[in-house]
């Protein structure tokens, strides 16, 4: 049975990896009819599109599954397809309305953005004489030492913060607890954890909504630091790409070391693909085995299949690429023989 979890980068890897067609289906949060009518119109569509019984049942089975578990939950997104068993994955706080496709590459950009806004972190409240480390993966610590010597208390929280850090692979830090405590905590991480963490302090409250606030933050942080690096370095020091052609050209060479997808993305631009991760092209060519999909979806797919990081923008935020696609490339290396 298709278990319904928070979606992580590596599943939506599996699910754009198939060059057939996947039914991808997103359930908004806020209904204002029936669920099993909304369910209805969206079979319909799949339908429309081309999916057979084989694909709408088992997707609408593990939607209704999940619905029925937590009728309260947020927005619900599902794939299915010959080569995807049904998936279905919780994503509070995305906004979207109920919507279905049966093409290829799955829709996966909303999602993505989604997960892009919610990285992976550390939450830690410390205090003179008690520290709590805890993460999504790791679960929970408690550390407790004497007030008097609080100081070398927090040390111990440091080092066991940076260690959870490293381990969880995480960037960002969320951090409650008085100003002088939490400065010194900061102060005793090592300097290369230091270097790499995004620190946010959120006073005395450590409720699921303030983590949450505090971790979108950071995102944005990060995206407006990804565009000013995609404006230095793309159009300063033309390290970079921006369109449709140029972009897929970079894809298709094996050039790009990150992309940038704006959103919401353009629904009628549409480009080629094939088996290989790379091998995307504006306009498909003579004799090539080629599926036509959305620009977006096809550029998602040759990214996250080539190991490529991926940033979805705003499509009218400043900085952002021309066409709502654009990259940065990877320098070229000049072979000198000697």
């Amino acid at each position: 049975m298709p278990k319904t979890c928070r979606p992580a980068l590596r599943d939506l890897i599996d699910v754009v990896r198939p060059a057939r067609p996947v039914a991808s289906v997103y359930m908004g949060s806020s209904p204002s009819r029936p669920w099993r009518s909304r369910w209805v119109r969206l079979a319909d569509q799949l339908r429309s599109d081309g999916a057979g019984d084989e694909v709408v049942g088992p997707i609408g089975a593990a939607l209704h599954r999940a619905h029925t578990a937590d009728p309260s939950a947020g927005t619900l997104v599902a794939f299915a397809g010959s080569e995807v068993p049904p998936r279905v994955f919780h994503a509070p706080g995305l906004r979207h309305l109920d919507l279905a496709w049966f093409s290829s590459p799955a829709h996966v950009l909303p999602l993505l953005a989604w997960v892009q806004e919610r990285p992976p972190c550390v939450v830690v409240a410390v205090g003179r004489d008690a520290a709590e480390v805890s993460t999504a993966g790791a679960g929970r610590m408690s550390l407790h030492y004497r007030a008097e010597d609080w100081r070398e208390g927090v040390r111990s929280a440091a080092a066991a913060v940076a260690e959870t850090l490293v381990r969880e692979d995480v960037r960002v830090l969320v951090v409650a607890g008085e100003d002088e405590v939490v400065a010194a905590l900061w102060a005793s991480l090592p300097a290369p954890v230091r270097r790499n963490t995004t620190v946010r302090w959120a006073g005395t409250d450590l409720s699921p909504s303030r983590v949450e606030d505090e971790v979108r933050a950071a995102a944005r942080t990060w995206t407006s630091c990804v565009l000013e690096d995609f404006h230095d370095r793309g159009r300063v020091r033309r390290l970079g790409v921006e369109g449709v052609d140029d972009t897929l050209r970079a894809l298709a060479d094996g050039r790009v070391d990150e992309l940038f997808v704006g959103q919401p993305e353009d629904v009628t631009a549409t480009a080629w693909y094939g088996l290989a991760p790379t091998d995307v092209a504006p306009a498909r060519s003579s004799g090539a085995r080629h599926r036509c999909g959305l620009l977006a979806d096809v550029a998602v797919r040759a990214a996250l299949l080539s190991g490529t990081r991926v940033h979805v923008v705003s499509a009218g935020t400043r900085q952002a690429p021309e066409d709502g696609i654009g990259a940065l490339c990877r320098v070229p290396l000049t072979l000198v023989r000697p």
